[in-house]
């Protein structure tokens, strides 16, 4: 499959008039739907905009390429938007764009396209083809700037099969920056006079793999990647410059320049490559916390979804069966209801344990999994062989660990808090070990990486977990003991109102996942574990609270465009319509690219909404034995201030429903107004800009036309003819002193924005002199 045969008549566009990147994107999501490109143009429109979250798509030169890789996606295919007027898509190169290429792919239908792809990405930096698709105008001059034979060019390399210059070049989703990088980095050693290898590690795999010759001959090697690069080992001991992709496309000049004079370079040493191509074991991988813990948590979070709407069914199950009062034994008494809580709780008891194993995976890769499981394994005692467990019956095996510490030390579970630091100590072992014994013969490395050091990172992660299960026992017992308290003294509140908040923080973000986390430990009983205790069964109030809340900003959205149109586009409120369905079903993500225009606004109201939320749920003290669903598992909700008995009944089923609608609408109300107000207010103080229409003004003339009409017929209707014409007449006065308020704040923030730089440039030039009078 050649580039060209992925441009389609249907989905290219010349001189098209749109205004902004978001006009750009829902165009094309409702072209694509149209022309049955795509199933769906919300989940593909989401996909867009999670890719541009990460990182703009605005590659320079006038060049956008937004890519989603998405089964939503039916043909692989890509859109191409000439624009009339160039737009701001917040570029690599701060400048506007006025080309567009919409990569779609669903990642199943062959790596052909994959090769294609990826040679847009070459393509689109050569200035003869950005020349001849600028003057397109239809179709067929797209595919012909785009064939091989319009931009098949010779690669200039050493008969000896050395290079001057040779790098490697990488991007998270492989498709575009790899090859952008790797195209310009050969143009700029080009222009130099020097011959060129780069290596792309990108969807297509590996590709113009560099060879030992190669690495040895090299006199200028430049890594370019945002992500880990594979097969570092072959560059031991070798002298790096190692940079961002972006780097690479705008500065690859100044990088071999830089080079050349021995600046900013690095040697590679102990390079380890896994199976998983994890790169370099470096001590910066253990400063990425949020990194590091979001990969941890990811993982965890699939075990914890199915196995908490699993263990729900066994509940449900249960109820329905007569069950409901069966305290201790309820999910469990009917035997179907058992099969499902079987199921559930397996699912759920490998929640910390993943959470430690993958900790460490994202620090040191695949050799920190063992590790890091048996760090959340000993964390948990799932097993009962390391501390005292209720439910073994072979006593001889039976709290192994705690045979061994005198009787006035109790060893103790760390749950959650231990696997975080069992994770890191984990990929710390690990990472010691493979740098003691990285001066293994190389017929021995083999054994050292399948037996030796598995087998002592094994036994020294075991003998840490040993001696600091101890201290974070002891931590964990006095959360759990402060979380009784709270419950005896009907104080739960607090921390539902805490978790309520924390959802909303950053919606799918660590802070958001922390607070999900939580709520699934009291789902497994981890808060209090103790079932004779006060407030084992309101434990699950946290669950509660952290479900409801996830629910408010999608519908917060949805609400405000119904409440407050004017202060919404029309593209913001046709989208804003399936965050209903989405809030409904406990998926934040639909408030996400609503964030991402406005996140101050947006997550601020959140917040605060999330805090109602739990509050009417503390105050409720409604539980939840679910861990996600949303609407679809409100008849697992029960109110303790209805049946404080513990049993699940009508009554107490129905004041939950009952808390949690109130609490939701509340919230979903105050949210909504917030945001809505305060952004009323910011659009008369000219602060906040819409970037498109909000529809008042085509409101107005289609209802002016459409009584036009009818007065032709009929004079009753001359007044109000007149009334929609001052209407209108008002609106466009009130328009053009909007523009006035605007103009005056943005001259006033790029006045402040110069002075800024001009504040920067001085303390630059300032550290520039003293660093000169110091060498002086």
């Amino acid at each position: 499959m050649e580039l060209k045969d992925l441009f389609k008549k249907e989905i290219s566009f010349f001189e098209k008039d749109l205004k902004t990147k978001e006009e750009v994107i829902t165009f094309l999501s409702n072209e694509l739907l149209k022309n049955k490109f795509i199933n769906s143009k919300e989940e593909f429109g989401k996909a867009v905009y999670r890719r541009e979250s990460e990182g703009s798509t605005g590659v320079g030169d006038g060049i956008a390429i937004p890519h989603v890789l998405n089964s939503t996606v039916k043909e692989s295919a890509i859109a191409f938007v000439k624009l009339k007027n160039k737009i701001d898509w917040q570029s690599l190169d701060d400048q506007p764009i006025d080309l567009v290429f919409m990569i779609m792919t669903n990642g199943k239908d062959g790596n052909e396209h994959l090769s294609a792809l990826a040679d847009l990405s070459g393509y689109l930096m050569k200035s003869n083809v950005q020349k001849t698709l600028r003057n397109a105008s239809k179709i067929d001059d797209v595919k012909k700037a785009l064939s091989k034979n319009e931009t098949k060019e010779d690669k200039k390399t050493n008969n000896d099969g050395g290079y001057d210059l040779i790098g490697i070049t990488a991007c998270p989703t492989g498709i575009a920056h790899t090859y952008m990088a790797a195209e310009k980095l050969e143009e700029y050693a080009k222009s130099k006079g020097l011959t060129v290898k780069i290596e792309t590690q990108g969807r297509r795999g590996t590709e113009n793999k560099l060879t030992k010759s190669d690495i040895e001959n090299a006199k200028i090697i430049i890594f370019g990647h945002d992500k880990a690069l594979e097969g570092l080992s072959r560059f031991n001991g070798k002298k790096v410059l190692d940079t961002s992709t972006k780097e690479v496309i705008f500065k690859g000049d100044k990088l071999i320049e830089k080079f050349q004079l021995g600046e900013g370079l690095k040697t590679i040493k102990a390079a380890a490559d896994t199976d998983e191509g994890s790169g370099e074991l470096t001590l910066k991988k253990f400063l990425d916390v949020k990194g590091n813990l979001l990969g941890g948590l990811s993982r965890m979070l699939p075990f914890v979804v199915a196995g908490g709407i699993v263990l729900g069914i066994g509940f449900l199950i249960d109820f329905a069966a007569g069950n409901g009062d069966a305290k201790g034994l309820f999910g469990v008494t009917n035997p179907a209801a058992g099969w499902f809580s079987a199921i559930g709780k397996t699912a759920m008891t490998m929640m910390v344990p993943i959470l430690g194993a993958y900790i460490a995976y994202s620090i040191v890769g695949s050799q920190g999994l063992m590790p890091g499981m048996i760090a959340g394994l000993l964390s948990t005692n799932v097993m009962k062989f390391a501390y005292v467990g209720k439910f073994s019956d072979v006593k001889e095996w039976d709290g192994l660990f705690t045979k061994l510490l005198p009787s006035n030390i109790a060893g103790n579970e760390s749950g959650f808090i231990g696997a975080l630091f069992g994770g890191y100590i984990a990929a710390l072992l690990v990472f010691g070990w493979s740098k003691a014994m990285r001066k293994f013969p190389k017929s021995l490395t083999g054994v050292r990486d399948i037996v030796f050091i598995p087998v002592i990172s094994l036994l020294s992660i075991s003998l840490v977990m040993f001696a600091i299960n101890i201290p974070l026992g002891y931590l964990m017992s006095s959360i759990q003991s402060g979380i009784q308290w709270l419950a005896v003294n009907n104080l739960l509140v607090v921390v539902s109102v805490l978790i309520g908040f924390m959802m909303c923080v950053d919606m799918g973000g660590p802070i958001n996942k922390i607070a999900y986390a939580i709520g699934n430990l009291a789902v497994s009983s981890e808060l209090i574990k103790d079932s004779t205790l006060v407030g084992y069964d309101q434990q699950t109030i946290v669950m509660a609270s952290a479900m409801v809340a996830g629910m408010v900003p999608p519908i917060m959205i949805a609400a405000s465009t119904i409440m407050f149109p004017k202060v919404w586009t029309l593209k913001d409120k046709d989208a804003a319509k399936a965050n209903w369905l989405m809030g409904a079903c406990f998926v934040s993500e639909g408030a996400i690219p609503f964030m991402v225009k406005d996140p101050k606004r947006v997550a601020v109201s959140a917040m605060l909404g999330g805090a109602i939320v739990g509050l009417v749920i503390g105050l409720g003290k409604v539980t939840l034995s679910a861990s996600h669903g949303g609407i679809f598992v409100f008849a697992l909700l029960s109110s303790k201030v209805a049946d404080s008995s513990g049993t699940l009944s009508g009554l107490s089923i129905g004041a939950g429903i009952g808390f949690t609608l109130l609490g939701l609408s509340i919230a979903v109300v105050v949210s909504a107004l917030t945001l809505s107000f305060w952004r009323l207010i910011d659009i008369k103080r000219g602060v906040l800009i819409l970037d498109s229409t909000n529809g008042v003004k085509e409101s107005l003339n289609n209802k002016l036309n459409r009584f036009k009409n009818l007065l032709e017929k009929n004079n009753k209707y001359e007044k109000k003819v007149l009334d929609l014409k001052n209407k209108i007449s008002n609106y466009e006065t009130y328009e053009n002193k909007l523009k006035e308020k605007q103009n005056i704040y943005l001259e006033k923030s790029e006045k402040a924005k110069q002075e800024k730089l001009l504040k920067i440039e001085k303390n630059k030039e300032l550290k520039q002199q003293k660093k000169e009078h110091r060498r002086n």
